[in-house]
């Protein structure tokens, strides 16, 4: 079996040393879309864990040298959905990429339509110009608290702005409307006091939900301790995974219907807040992708009883319901950058840092932005601050936490590198009060 891999900005670059492992693998092709990130990978060939590479700019040559039966096309992020649906018309087995995941995370509106009836939704506004949207906000109550949400893709995660108050955030569209290159459409959501939490599942070939693959997630996005600063994809992560049933399981056997017509086959998540008042889940936002940081958690845990990620991508392109994820496991996670992390002006002057960990370890780093260098072996890229993210899934949350700390991470070598260290505290407190809640 080969592997092309279709990336948008090369974020599961990971996934090449976790394939090249696998005896039925031949060879793994990366393309790469946006140009600016093309060193990703460069050169990487030349190490053993990356044997089996291909780097490629031209993946129609690599669909005209092997038939679809001897081929799995991942396709790892939105935008690619059209390419993933003519893909599927000629014949190839693609996990990720349809129209439907597209336009459920990239308008927000249209996912809240999906879901409605559903789940609940907070009190939700949308806006094409900043102006209407200050407006809008001038006519509230002083003290209440809305997120400012970007509807394009593009615009980076730390444009995602919660208010203090209703000054706050008129100041903010303000600062914002000064400096926007994107799109002028964005939505205002008031806030719905409660516990975050994430909730996943995975859906094969034949719309069937894997065994044990209902994952919730808790995730904290600000790139320091505490929650301050800039918002990241996802600084650190705490999940777990579920038996398929209960009230979060419901919701995906509603939804699964519609995503069947589209021939989606992956990963779905929804994000949403509970809330402390009538404890039901908010709807939020959809990922109609592999997220991350969570997809390499995912794998952590699935490796963790001796399956592989190769096993999981056969199981949802075959239309298969193999047992692959662990309950009675919990898994935590990092992401470690190098400046100008999280920022991108200036990644270049990484270029060539060279990063290293204890190999015995292998199972637990995913390297994101790097290339190889013949004198220094695997460097980062100079295009990107996020360099690699290490997991750790254990019985209990603080032995996971604590070999993470004390036994992984110690043993990376990275100049300048900066990660949280409070990673599973606020998960913590969320599992607790949402247990006392009875939701989970």
């Amino acid at each position: 079996m080969n592997y092309l891999i279709i990336s948008q900005i090369g974020l599961s670059f990971f996934l090449v040393p976790k394939l090249n492992k696998e005896k039925d693998v031949e060879k793994i092709y990366f393309h790469i879309v946006a140009d600016d990130v093309r060193a990703t990978g460069k050169g990487m060939e030349n190490l053993e864990d990356y044997s089996k590479l291909v780097n490629t700019l031209d993946y129609h040559s690599v669909l005209n040298r092997i038939k679809p039966d001897n081929l799995i096309i991942i396709i790892d992020d939105v935008g690619l959905g059209e390419t993933g649906k003519h893909l599927r018309m000629e014949g190839y087995k693609v996990i990720g990429g349809t129209p439907l995941a597209d336009k459920i995370e990239i308008d927000r509106d249209f996912g809240q339509k999906m879901v409605k009836g559903i789940m609940e939704i907070p009190e939700t506004y949308s806006f094409n110009s900043f102006d209407s949207g200050i407006n809008f906000l001038k006519g509230r109550k002083k003290d209440e608290v809305f997120y400012f949400k970007p509807n394009d893709a593009d615009v980076p995660k730390e444009y995602t702005y919660k208010g203090k108050d209703i000054i706050d955030l008129i100041e903010g569209l303000k600062n914002f409307k000064e400096e926007w290159e994107w799109k002028e459409s964005f939505q205002l959501q008031k806030e719905v006091k409660g516990q975050l939490m994430d909730f996943s599942a995975m859906i094969n070939s034949k719309g069937q939900i894997l065994p044990n693959s209902l994952i919730y997630y808790f995730e904290n996005k600000p790139v320091m301790n505490d929650d301050i600063g800039p918002q990241t994809g996802g600084a650190t992560a705490v999940e777990y995974c579920h038996k398929l049933e209960g009230q979060f399981y419901e919701i995906f056997t509603k939804l699964t219907p519609k995503l069947i017509k589209d021939g989606y086959v992956g990963q779905i998540a929804i994000n949403s807040i509970i809330s402390e008042e009538d404890k039901k889940p908010y709807f939020i936002e959809f990922c109609g992708r592999w997220g991350y940081p969570s997809f390499p958690l995912d794998i952590t845990l699935l490796e963790e009883t001796g399956q592989t990620v190769h096993s999981l991508f056969v199981a949802l392109t075959e239309g298969t319901l193999p047992t692959l994820f662990p309950t009675g496991k919990i898994g935590v996670t990092t992401w470690v950058g190098i400046p100008p992390y999280p920022y991108k002006d200036g990644v270049e002057k990484n270029e060539g840092v060279p990063i290293k960990w204890d190999k015995k370890w292998d199972l637990y780093f995913y390297p994101y932005y790097v290339k190889y260098d013949e004198n220094k072996g695997m460097v980062a890229a100079g295009v990107a601050g996020e360099i690699v993210q290490v997991t750790c899934v254990a019985n209990n949350l603080p032995s996971a936490v604590d070999m993470l700390y004390n036994t992984y991470i110690p043993t990376l070598s990275l100049k300048n590198m900066l990660y949280r260290t409070d990673a599973g505290v606020d998960a913590k407190k969320r599992m607790i009060k949402l247990k006392e809640m009875k939701v989970i």
